[in-house]
Parts: structure tokens; C-alpha cells; sequence
């Protein structure tokens, strides 16, 4: 792992493999949001928002509102199933990665996913992993982990 280095290039030249991929599917574990580019998997359990039209469809705060009883009983898996026909299948147009490492990814389809790093100092815990893009085959390099303040790019298995 790097600390106190500029990653925003590096990131941002290896996001861009998956400009003109689909995005496939988007799949939910509890705050995980787990977004499928053909090939491609990212991971996002950082603050990830779907929008479309400047209206946000769906975030992963969302999984916070739920019925007090079922933890599938959520706002996040609600409109994940309401809005996924408007949300998947659309074909990856731009990626922007910023300074902090959070990430913009533009769809053809009017969609847009932001990633946004939650956590800008660790005083209670150590440092959380914010998101993670890799290829899915599960032995192709690199293997990106993005934390609060560090980056982990893994060349080799």
C-alpha cells in the first residue's frame, strides 16, 4: 500500500478500459453496491449514487431505511429493483477519477454512477476500503483497492 502519492492518473488510465463496455448488472450485498462492465467488476462501499436526470435514483444510504425487521426490507434494494431496466444496459461513455479518488462513470443511457470516498481522516478505526475494480477472470492484474487515504494497485498474484 502508497501513502502520500497522486493516484488520480494511474486510476484514471486504468478505469478507462471500460469505456464502451456495458454495464451488465448491478448486483447488492448490505451497503455494497457491485457494478458488472462485461469483464470488469467495481465494487463500491464508499457513498455510491445512481443518477439520472439530475434525479438521484437510488444510494447506498438508502440501505438504511428499512423495515425494522427484514434486512432485504431496504430503500437501497428497492430502487435498485425499480429503477434496474432504466439502470443496466447502458454503455459506459466517460470515466472521470478525481484528486480524492472518487469516480464518475457516464453511461449512454442517461445514467450516471458516482463513487465518492466517505472517509477523509481515520480516528476511531483504521483506514475502510472505499472500492475495489478488477477483472473478473479473478488472476488478471491489476487489482485496484482504493482506501480512505491510501491506494493498493496489485501487479502480481
Amino acid at each position: 500500500m502508497e501513502d502520500d502519492m497522486d493516484y488520480r492518473d494511474i486510476l484514471q488510465e486504468h478505469f478507462e478500459v471500460i469505456i464502451g463496455k456495458r454495464l451488465t448488472h448491478l448486483h447488492l450485498a448490505c451497503e455494497m453496491m457491485m457494478f458488472g462492465f462485461e469483464e470488469y467488476a467495481l465494487h463500491a462501499q464508499c457513498l455510491a449514487r445512481i443518477i439520472c436526470q439530475n434525479d438521484i435514483l437510488v444510494t447506498t444510504l438508502d440501505y438504511q431505511n428499512w423495515d425494522g425487521e427484514v434486512d432485504t426490507n431496504n430503500d437501497e434494494r428497492y430502487f435498485v429493483e425499480k429503477y434496474r431496466d432504466k439502470i443496466v444496459g447502458g454503455t459506459v461513455i466517460s470515466v472521470n477519477v478525481s484528486l480524492f479518488n472518487d469516480v464518475e462513470i457516464i453511461l449512454n443511457n442517461g445514467i450516471e454512477i458516482e463513487l465518492i470516498n466517505k472517509n477523509g481522516y481515520h480516528h476511531f478505526d483504521d483506514e475502510c476500503e472505499q472500492w475495489r475494480f478488477f477483472k473478473v477472470d479473478g488472476h488478471s492484474c491489476p487489482h485496484i483497492t482504493v482506501y480512505s487515504k491510501t491506494v493498493d494497485i496489485s501487479t502480481n498474484w
